[in-house]
């Protein structure tokens, strides 16, 4: 008898479910490492066209970061722009500007600064004459603060002059009453565009085209602070250190994350390590990571500033011009009085995770 025919073959098996998207970058937990869980708190694409200063304040000042103007820079409103997705701090010149036009300085009323007895910043502000050189520079002071918790940013640092210092970085808020430096601040990234370097600056910080990083802390709690701001330089504890060659392109964007826990503080950029502190014991102690191994351990000053729960840090964007002490002390500005933009410093996003549980 004919053979029967062989049983029709079995139903293919369904194809396997695709896997599912990884969640967006700002849903992913930076703290899990760190055995803690953080929640979002501030997120900035820049998207809107304009700043929201709901999150940022935008500083209005006739004086650099130093007393009586170290700097050139005039901080103005048209120093900001927001466009193309990003957030840019503009420094040019213009020979026809000899104010603010209209603009008044809002230093003061930010509680940005305690100073010794004498003039305030917006009286030392309207004091100073102009140079023509005009910066942006913002922070979210009172707005987004964080005890612990992690920062990251895609930041491009001016890199097109001499003479530009820009700047990502957190200080304390007790900068309004107790003043810096016994508020603490931290560097997340900062770069200077000159060639000359002070020659306190060790391990490559001062270098042109070196984003570099700081921890500033303060040696012994003064009897009277208001005295010791008088003398500041004299209470101030210096740790600062390099980003590695090959972990960053000092022309471009990078990554940066910047993260303070309980007792400790890391730095990061294009996910790879840069550097770490802890408290030893009450002081400030650091390593750096030269892009291959941890270094030495090194440290000065109090942690006390890091973790004190009435000193949250703020954050602040800046782009300085013509300081004296990352010159070294002479400076010819002469060449840049150009009318026209010199340089930039650009912001592509920031996300400010704080601490949960």
């Amino acid at each position: 008898p004919p053979l029967a025919p062989p049983p029709p073959p079995p139903p293919a098996s369904p194809p396997p479910r695709p896997l599912p998207p990884p969640p967006p970058p700002e849903f992913l937990d930076p703290c899990l490492s760190y055995g803690r869980r953080c929640r979002l708190k501030y997120e900035d694409g820049f998207e809107s066209g304009y700043l929201d200063e709901a999150k940022w304040n935008v500083e209005v000042r006739n004086d650099g970061i130093r007393g009586d103007g170290d700097e050139e820079q005039f901080y103005v409103r048209d120093g900001v722009e927001v466009s193309g997705g990003k957030v840019h701090l503009k420094l040019y010149y213009d020979s026809s500007r000899t104010s603010a036009q209209g603009a008044r300085c809002n230093a003061d009323e930010l509680r940005y600064s305690t100073e010794p007895a004498g003039r305030s910043i917006c009286e030392r502000s309207a004091a100073r004459h102009p140079t023509g050189f005009f910066s942006g520079r913002i922070n979210t002071k009172d707005k987004v603060e964080v005890l612990h918790g992690v920062v990251e940013a895609r930041v491009k640092l001016a890199d097109r002059n001499d003479y530009s210092w820009s700047a990502f970085w957190a200080l304390g808020t007790q900068v309004g009453s107790r003043g810096w430096p016994f508020c603490g601040e931290s560097e997340i990234t900062e770069m200077w565009t000159t060639s000359t370097q002070w020659s306190k600056w060790k391990d490559g910080v001062g270098d042109a085209m070196r984003p570099a990083f700081t921890l500033h802390s303060y040696h012994s709690v003064p009897g009277d602070f208001a005295a010791a701001r008088a003398n500041k330089q004299a209470w101030v504890s210096y740790n600062e250190g390099a980003y590695a060659d090959g972990t960053y392109d000092p022309h471009g964007y990078n990554d940066y994350r910047w993260v303070k826990m309980p007792n400790k503080i890391a730095w990061f950029v294009n996910e790879r390590p840069v550097a770490e502190a802890w408290n030893g014991g009450g002081q400030v102690r650091m390593r750096i990571h030269n892009g291959r191994w941890w270094g030495g351990e090194f440290g000065d000053g109090l942690w006390a500033p890091f973790d004190d729960p009435r000193n949250p840090m703020f954050l602040i964007f800046n782009l300085a011009f013509g300081s004296g002490v990352s010159l070294g002390g002479a400076k010819d500005i002469n060449r840049f009085r150009k009318n026209g933009e010199l340089d930039r410093a650009s912001m592509e996003y920031v996300r400010v995770w704080e601490v949960a549980s």
